[in-house]
């Protein structure tokens, strides 16, 4: 407790409201060193753009009149006013040369480059199959040229070499006896021959074995190789496939395994947070029809170790709504309005959140039109995931985590939205940080979301980096054939980010499961899901032959 005369009155104040005061005046101190540091840049770029005027100014004034030339000092406005804005000259080196040699004419070395030499990297092979291939001396060269005594084995020297078969394609011969009575007792023939069953198969009447067919939609969806050029590859290997015959097999593949995805899609929206994120896809469709915006989305669930993605003919709320159903719960987006929509429609409860690695992106976009807010505000945010490594590496549960950020991320949230609030004015609303801003004061209750759920990410970045893996593929087609088209292939991506996330091998996985759901019970469908498949068939699956 303190004591304090103001105006003749003694006043008592505590320690708390030091402490609020040097808060707020330290608040004010750093915004202002923000606006000077902007109002500085600011003036150096008109200084720059002001002596580029000049020298343009100069040169075409020297220019006119058919080659006249035009005094230097002459039809510059105000050409004292302002001087020039002169480079940095480059910094000199006045050592002595280690030699000691006094030529000032002597030849400059050029400047070692950057960074350290990169070093050849230890390959392992740990996880390869081995063949070993003896390279011996001959029986007769095993005798030493000076005593004639024969030589023994000292040792050996090993060399590893990595060797690489190309892919070969065969073809499978299915025989089926058929077993009847001989041709004289016919007349005595009641029942049909007798043959025994084919193996379950895949794709009913398709040629393609589930290997080939898991080797074509992990080429296409995982290593983003067209049909095309799978065509081509094919041909050179001496087996000519259309490539409207690989189509309609990927299309049969990905309806084969939509089961195995929609049960996906219901565990992930079965959890108290549900993350959203979309892309633009072009669609066809149909003969002498535009083409059209399709969208694809992404579903992530942060208590669920998969991903789903779902194809749908625009981006309408309603759309959207269908697909994550009866999710109660805190849905995190990019700020889209037409998630909060969709929220609105759905059967559930559900909360709309935010994205602070969107309010970051913007900031850094509007750093070169404001750099000291920007770095103001970006260490901010950079507070906020400061808190949540704490939380990381303290290994905090729901509860604690929950607890950390209230204690710790709500103050900083209070600094945000009131530093936003007080420098809008001072940004043109046709700026990149007037946009900021506004994005933050728009979003400020969902940005705020977070606080509520300690299951809830701080941002969609889980979504974006699962949209990834869409957009590289995205370059080598440009729009899908069709809705059917569209949806097989949302169907299959499922299915190899999923394998990605529970490390499981695409390719077994496709060869076995193409297989294997056919006659799969449908009670027991999450044994088929790839993060329980590789416990409970993996190490009994073939690898792809």
């Amino acid at each position: 407790m303190k004591l304090c005369a103001r105006d003749g009155i003694v006043c008592r104040v505590t320690a708390a409201d030091f402490e609020l005061e040097n808060n707020a005046l330290r608040q004010q101190l750093s915004e202002r060193d923000a606006t000077i540091a902007d109002r500085d840049k600011t003036i150096a770029k008109l200084a720059r753009d002001f002596a580029t005027l000049q020298e343009t100014v100069k040169k075409l004034l020297a220019q006119r009149g058919g080659g006249h030339r035009v005094h230097e000092k002459q039809g510059l406005l105000f050409a004292d006013a302002v001087a020039p804005v002169e480079p940095v000259p480059a910094p000199t080196n006045d050592a002595e040369p280690d030699d000691g040699s006094d030529d000032a004419d002597q030849t400059k070395q050029p400047a070692p480059k950057k960074g350290t030499p990169r070093k050849p990297g230890k390959i392992d092979t740990a996880g390869l199959p081995s063949e070993d291939r003896v390279h011996d001396v001959p029986e007769e060269q095993r005798i030493d040229a000076a005593t004639g005594k024969p030589l023994v084995k000292l040792g050996e020297k090993v060399f590893e070499e990595l060797d690489y078969q190309r892919a070969q394609l065969r073809v499978i011969r299915h025989v089926q006896p058929i077993y009847g009575l001989p041709a004289e007792e016919q007349k005595h023939r009641k029942d049909a021959p007798v043959m025994a069953d084919l193996p379950p198969r895949p794709l009913e009447r398709c040629a393609a074995s589930a290997n080939l067919l898991a080797w074509l939609l992990t080429q296409k969806f995982a290593n983003h190789l067209p049909l095309h050029r799978q065509e081509a590859i094919f041909g050179r290997d001496g087996l000519r496939l259309p490539k409207q015959t690989l189509c309609d097999w990927t299309l049969a593949s990905g309806e084969v395994l939509r089961p195995i995805v929609d049960r996906l899609l219901q565990l992930v929206c079965s959890g108290v947070v549900l993350q959203l994120d979309d892309t633009p896809v072009m669609c066809q469709a149909g003969r002498g029809e535009p083409n059209f915006r399709a969208y694809l989305w992404t579903f992530v669930n942060p208590q669920v170790n998969a991903v789903v993605y779902r194809f749908t003919a625009g981006r309408a709320s309603q759309l959207l709504a269908d697909e994550i159903g009866a999710f109660r719960g805190l849905l995190i987006g990019d700020g889209y309005s037409g998630n909060r929509a969709a929220a609105d429609k759905a059967s559930g409860d559900i909360v709309v959140g935010g994205c602070w690695a969107h309010v970051a992106r913007k900031f850094r976009e509007a750093e070169a039109e404001s750099p000291g807010t920007a770095k103001l505000l970006g260490d901010d945010i950079r507070a906020l995931y400061a808190v949540e490594r704490e939380a990381d590496d303290a290994q905090l549960d729901r509860e604690g985590r929950a607890a950390l950020r209230r204690q710790t991320s709500r103050p900083i949230l209070a600094t945000i939205f009131s530093r936003t609030r007080r420098l809008r004015s001072g940004f043109s609303d046709a700026g990149d940080m007037a946009k900021a801003m506004d994005y933050v004061r728009n979003q400020r209750k969902a940005l705020r979301q977070f606080l509520r759920e300690g299951l809830a990410p701080i941002d969609n970045n889980a979504c974006e980096r699962s949209i990834r893996p869409v957009a590289i593929g995205r370059k080598n087609w440009l729009f899908a054939g069709s809705m059917r088209g569209g949806r097989a292939a949302a169907v299959i991506y499922s299915l190899v980010e999923s394998c990605k996330l529970a490390s499981v091998d695409v390719v077994r996985y496709f060869a076995d499961v193409l297989v294997r759901v056919a006659t799969h019970p449908a009670n027991r469908i999450d044994e088929l899901l790839p993060a329980n498949w590789a416990a409970r068939f993996g190490p009994s699956a073939t690898a792809c032959a």
